[in-house]
């Protein structure tokens, strides 16, 4: 008995095996029984990458192409020395690079126009800013290995991106809070108190927590800074405490397994919270500008809070302006 054998192709001869266009829509069908069709898209060169994941096709090393360059540049020590966020944030934009590049045979043929269309043509001013970063950065390589002789994004201005000034009232942030979960709420919580970023509040271990206070490095700067134990900071550290586990694991925060959670498992729990509370303008990362802001109104040194190594970083934080006080005229005429 002879095996089973796909039909053989009667159009689109030029199609890759298995990638098949139907009403403008090109499709991937899967060699099991029963077959599915995975939705490509409309490009052919958007389906073709799309097909060459699913077949996990190995494809040659382009070493003058913007992908090898990116991928030598992550695989650098350089890489390895930044925060995991940061890394992560990178990962995230370099695949949008290495698609939007695609085209180019070599990053030599990138001109400041191409920089400047991908920029342009990003949903996020912020994110596009980072792209032009991670360019520049590339094309430096490019250059030290004679691929190029000018960096091309060097030339690119950054988009102006207005400063954020949202600030959680008292009353959002306990309409929030009262919708939250009960880790989401220890975690907004510890970073009103301390100020702290949600990447290092989830990183807390328990050895951090001595009877005079709490030691946090920040992941982002490596700044150190030490947190005196009062009241607030008591009250925030035993309810994370009291959430129960049925394995404790090292972090102040940990999962039912006692592992540590991640930022995206925390901020789906912020999206709902918030959602149900009303208000859905305003990003986690806002209660740290909400804790400068406090700080800076009660008196406190909200530079140390922050762990800024200048005021005008953390001024960046304040979201409500102070009025000038001001003396009015002594007479009238």
């Amino acid at each position: 008995m002879k095996a089973a054998i796909g039909r053989t192709r009667q159009s689109n001869f030029d199609l890759p095996p298995r990638m098949h266009i139907k009403c403008g829509t090109y499709y991937y069908v899967t060699r099991g029984m029963p077959r599915k069709w995975i939705r490509l898209g409309k490009d052919l060169n958007d389906a073709r990458r799309l097909w060459e994941d699913i077949e996990a096709i190995p494809c040659s090393r382009n070493e003058n192409g913007l992908a090898s360059l990116i991928d030598d540049w992550m695989a650098s020590a350089e890489f390895a020395k930044l925060a995991d966020n940061t890394r992560k944030q990178y990962k995230n934009v370099t695949k949008q690079l290495k698609q939007a590049f695609h085209d180019f045979a070599s990053v030599a043929e990138i001109k400041p126009h191409h920089v400047a269309g991908w920029q342009d043509g990003h949903h996020s001013k912020v994110m596009a800013n980072t792209g032009k970063s991670i360019l520049t950065t590339v094309l430096n390589i490019a250059i030290r290995r004679g691929i190029v002789e000018r960096n091309p994004a060097k030339e690119v201005e950054n988009i102006t991106v207005s400063r954020r000034n949202r600030y959680i009232t008292d009353e959002e942030y306990l309409a929030i809070r009262e919708k939250a979960t009960p880790v989401l709420r220890a975690a907004m919580d510890l970073s009103y108190v301390t100020g702290a970023r949600i990447g290092d509040i989830l990183d807390i271990h328990l050895s951090q927590i001595t009877p005079e206070g709490l030691t946090i490095r920040q992941e982002k700067t490596k700044k150190l800074q030490f947190f005196k134990r009062n009241a607030a900071l008591d009250a925030a550290i035993e309810n994370a405490k009291a959430i129960k586990r049925p394995v404790r694991g090292l972090y102040l925060l940990c999962t039912m397994r006692g592992q540590q959670y991640d930022y995206q498992q925390l901020n789906q729990w912020w999206i709902k919270a918030r959602t149900e509370a009303g208000i859905p303008d305003v990003h986690f990362h806002d209660i740290r500008g909400k804790s400068a802001t406090d700080a800076k109104r009660g008196g406190q040194d909200y530079q140390a809070l922050l762990g800024h190594t200048t005021k005008a970083m953390s001024d960046s934080y304040i979201k409500l302006e102070d009025a000038q006080v001001v003396e009015p005229l002594q007479n009238m005429l």
